[in-house]
């Protein structure tokens, strides 16, 4: 049995003895204090409650333009406690570190130098607290506690047959033109068009995740709508897909938020299979999970927002 980590539940304590002590301390314009942040998913747990234990007590992902620096995500902080743990030094000391990306896992049992908190007040933006890899490393995207996550191997559209790789699109047109739900007016009527695909297997069963989208193509307002879908069907068949998880976003091309695959791990000695997000809005980022749930896919879990 993998031992339990209880960095997690003095990180809560910590954060929570902080806020108490340290409010008013740190000052920001009032223009800072009142800037609005773009939402938590509707379906994302109150209070970031929903982080699964077994995923370990922190998560890891690189830092843009470092090949050695990594940003220590911190699962219990929320949007309005981020000025807080951006202060902190990254909670690293005594754990080892797994990489992960599309490709599987990419290194193992790296341990991690905590470095010191970055200023980000001058520019007006949050972050995360940091760390610093024993070596550089490249092809990356999430990181978890050495032995909390086992990878799944995936396969992406562009990688399979052309004849297989049109049948996936094919496929995917039509779930999207089935799944229920508020539509943009806009968009109605007009082509689904495969963004991105990736496929795993789960026991018995196929999942396949794409970003499905439909554009306005007007010169003074272009617009996108991008549709998440989770689909399964029983491994080789070219059955419909059924569709076991969806979000819809819609917008201006440059603000509208786009969910990218990341990675799929299996957590836990349960193995609970799970999808990791990288949420992209047009100046910043969340984290997620999606995590199979019996039949289902569920959005267990975003991070706080971060823009630096």
């Amino acid at each position: 049995m993998l031992p339990r980590i209880s960095v997690s539940s003095a990180l809560v304590l910590l954060l929570a003895m902080t806020i108490a002590t340290a409010c008013g301390e740190r000052s920001r314009s009032k223009e800072d204090s009142a800037r609005v942040l773009p939402p938590v998913y509707p379906e994302a747990p109150a209070g970031n409650s929903g982080w699964d234990a077994d995923a370990g007590p922190v998560m890891i992902t690189p830092l843009e333009n470092s090949a050695d620096t990594v940003a220590v995500i911190v699962p219990e902080a929320i949007d309005s406690t981020l000025s807080i743990v951006e202060t902190m030094n990254a909670p690293v000391a005594g754990l080892t570190f797994d990489l992960f990306g599309r490709g599987g896992r990419l290194a193992s049992a790296l341990r991690l130098s905590s470095l010191p908190p970055v200023d980000t007040t001058k520019r007006d933006c949050y972050g995360w607290p940091v760390a610093k890899l024993p070596e550089k490393a490249a092809g990356w995207s999430v990181g978890f506690a050495s032995g909390r996550a086992v990878a799944i191997p995936i396969d992406s559209i562009e990688a399979m047959h052309s004849a297989d790789s049109a049948s996936m699109a094919v496929a995917l047109a039509r779930a999207a033109a089935t799944i229920p739900g508020v539509s943009d007016p806009t968009f109605r009527g007009l082509p689904f068009r495969v963004r991105t695909a990736y496929k795993f297997r789960v026991d018995s069963i196929d999942v396949v995740v794409a970003d499905v989208v439909r554009a306005v193509n007007e010169e003074a307002n272009p617009r996108i709508e991008h549709l998440l879908i989770v689909g399964e069907r029983p491994t080789g068949s070219t059955s419909i897909l059924t569709v076991r998880y969806s979000n819809r976003t819609a917008g201006s091309e440059e603000s509208t938020q786009v969910s990218e695959l990341l990675s799929v791990v299996a957590i836990g000695e349960s193995k609970k299979p799970a999808i990791i997000l990288g949420i992209e809005y047009s100046d910043g980022r969340r984290l997620g999970l999606l995590e199979r749930v019996g039949s289902e896919w569920r959005a267990t879990w975003r991070s706080a927002y971060t823009d630096c």
